[in-house]
C-alpha cells in the first residue's frame, strides 16, 4: 500500500469498516489485559516481522557461552567445597579468609585484564577469570 500523501485525491479508496467476528476477538491477545504480568506470555514469545524475537535481551547469541556457563560452574563447585570444608570443621575461618582474599585478587585482577581487552580489543579471542588447571 502506497501512503496517502503518494496517492491523488481522486483515488483515495475508503476502507469499508467489517464487523469484527469472533475469531478477530480471541486473535487481540490485549482484550481483559490490564497488568504487565498479564502480557508477559505475549512480550516473552512475541517474534517480529522479519521472524527475530522481540525481546533480545532473552536472545544469546554468543559462541563463548559454554565456556562461560563452565567457568561460573568451576566457581559454584570452588563455594560449596569450600562450604563443605569448613562445615566438617577441615578449614579454619582464618585460613578460609585467606584462600578467599588470594582468590579475590586474582579475580580482580583477571578482571582488569578483561576489561582491558574490551577497551583495546588486542585479543580477539574471549578472556575468562581462571581458577586453576583446566
Amino acid at each position: 500500500m502506497l501512503p496517502d500523501n503518494l496517492v491523488p485525491a481522486k483515488y483515495h479508496i475508503t476502507p469499508v469498516e467489517q464487523p469484527t467476528t469472533e475469531a478477530d476477538k480471541e486473535a487481540n491477545f490485549t482484550q481483559g489485559k490490564r497488568k504487565l504480568s498479564d502480557y508477559e506470555a505475549d512480550i516473552l514469545i512475541g517474534v517480529s516481522r522479519t521472524g527475530k524475537s522481540r525481546n533480545m535481551v532473552l536472545e544469546e547469541h554468543d559462541r563463548h557461552l559454554k565456556d562461560r556457563l563452565f567457568r561460573a560452574i568451576k566457581i559454584e563447585a570452588f563455594v560449596h567445597l569450600l562450604n563443605d570444608l569448613q562445615a566438617e570443621g577441615e578449614i579454619d575461618a582464618q585460613a578460609l579468609s585467606q584462600i578467599m582474599a588470594e582468590k579475590t585478587q586474582q579475580i580482580n585482577e583477571a578482571g582488569n585484564e578483561i576489561w582491558l581487552n574490551l577497551i583495546t580489543r588486542e585479543k580477539n579471542g574471549p578472556i575468562f577469570y581462571n581458577l586453576g588447571e583446566e
